[in-house]
This record gives structure tokens, C-alpha cells and sequence, in this order.
């Protein structure tokens, strides 16, 4: 079993794809428990960053029934201005209150208890994807001829939570990371991963990641249409 504090080194050798923690998880006496932990461990750090940064953005922004306030304000003296469509503006500004506490939630302002749900919500969405990702991933390298076992796959795959090193930084106000600069570096570890755990030639690692998201989108678009198929075949009951 590794030692978490080799952790930081290993994912960051990750993210530059060097074989050396690929090698490790896969030669690791349990690697897929090895890989849960690291995944799980990265999880809860993005949900404390994520808490901390709404706290911070909390204590440096105006209250949030404040901005409201002053919101309606304007709404009110434009409504003014605008005459005839003064129902138009009553309709909008009930509609204003209504989603305020939803929008400040969602994007970080304002605090309530319920943020705390990032330290569950967070590590649940990375398990989730490392799974689907280790399963789908590996089934293919398999097809392509790879020899590595599941469980290697699964310890190496966990790598691709790498990237999200860079989540952290969200704990600084209005610091943001592209969602899609994360599932490209994610991929490429991946890449790496299945090339290491198979030893599969290059092009056939890529060929297996690749695939892997046309496979998901596929099971996706079946489930969705056996769930129609059912719905129409029960008359919308379902």
C-alpha cells in the first residue's frame, strides 16, 4: 500500500505522462483499492476547495440580500422609465426573488449549509467517472489484445484525477478551470494508463480512449431509448 504523501509526486509526474506512477499502481499489491483512496482523497479536496472558495467569495462580496436589494432597485426605476410594461416588471422581479437563492447557490455566493454537500457530491462524480472510464477503457484494451488485468487498469486509470490539482485554485474568488482543458489532460493520462497497464502500442491505447467516450455515448443513447420505448409502450406511465 502506498503512503498518500507520495501522492502529490505521482500525480504530478501524471500529468506530464511519465511511465514511473503508471508502473507503480499497476505493480502496487492491490492497486484498484490503492487507486479508490487516491481518487476518494482527491475528491474531498476539491469539495473543501470548492467550500472555501464560496466562503471567501462570501466575506469579499456584498451580502447577498443586499445585491438583491439594490437589484430591484434599478429593476424598479427602469420599470419606470419603461411605463406601459410595468406589469412586464412586476412579473420579473417576482421572478428574480424566486430564483436569486437557486442562482447564488449554484455559482458560489452566499453560504448556507448546503455547500457542504461538495464533500460528498464531489468524491461520489470522480468515482463515478474513474469507473466508467476504468471499465469501458479496459474492456477495449482487452478486444485490442492488452494483457493487463482489471484491477491494474483501475489503479492506473485513477491517474486521471491529476488534473483536477488544478480545481484547488477555485478556492480563490472568481478563479475558474476550463471543464474542458480537465477531461482532455484527463484523457491523455488515460492514454498513458492503458498504454503502461496493456502494454499496447500507441496506436492502440489511443485507439482504446478514444473509443471510450463513443462507447459511453452509445450506452447513454440506448438506455434513452429503451426508457422511450418503455414510456410508449406503457403510454407515458413510466
Amino acid at each position: 500500500m502506498l503512503q498518500p504523501k507520495s501522492y502529490p509526486e505521482m500525480l504530478g509526474k501524471a500529468l506530464v505522462l511519465e511511465a514511473e506512477p503508471f508502473i507503480t499502481m499497476v505493480d502496487d499489491d492491490n492497486p484498484w483499492a490503492e487507486g479508490l483512496f487516491m481518487v476518494v482523497l482527491m475528491g474531498v479536496l476539491v469539495g473543501l476547495a470548492q467550500i472555501g472558495g464560496t466562503l471567501l467569495t462570501t466575506a469579499i462580496m456584498p451580502h447577498a440580500d443586499a445585491l438583491l436589494s439594490a437589484l430591484l432597485q434599478i429593476w424598479r426605476q427602469i420599470a419606470m422609465i419603461i411605463g406601459p410594461a410595468a406589469a412586464t416588471g412586476a412579473d420579473a422581479e417576482t421572478w428574480l426573488r424566486q430564483w436569486w437563492p437557486i442562482g447564488t447557490s449554484i455559482f458560489g455566493y452566499g453560504w448556507s449549509w448546503l455547500q457542504l454537500g461538495w464533500l460528498v457530491l464531489a468524491p461520489f462524480l470522480l468515482v463515478v467517472q474513474w469507473l466508467l472510464c476504468g471499465f469501458v477503457t479496459h474492456a477495449i484494451a482487452r478486444a485490442l489484445g492488452g494483457q493487463g488485468k482489471l484491477t491494474q487498469t483501475l489503479g492506473a486509470v485513477a491517474l486521471m484525477v491529476a488534473p483536477q490539482i488544478f480545481v484547488l485554485l477555485e478556492i480563490v474568488p472568481f478563479a475558474s478551470v476550463s471543464t474542458l482543458l480537465l477531461w482532455v489532460w484527463a484523457l491523455l493520462i488515460v492514454y498513458r494508463a492503458i498504454e503502461v497497464a496493456h502494454g499496447l502500442s500507441w496506436e492502440k491505447s489511443a485507439g482504446a480512449v478514444l473509443a471510450a467516450p463513443a462507447a459511453l455515448i452509445l450506452l447513454m443513447l440506448a438506455g434513452m431509448t429503451v426508457i422511450a420505448a418503455v414510456a410508449a409502450f406503457t403510454g407515458g406511465a413510466v
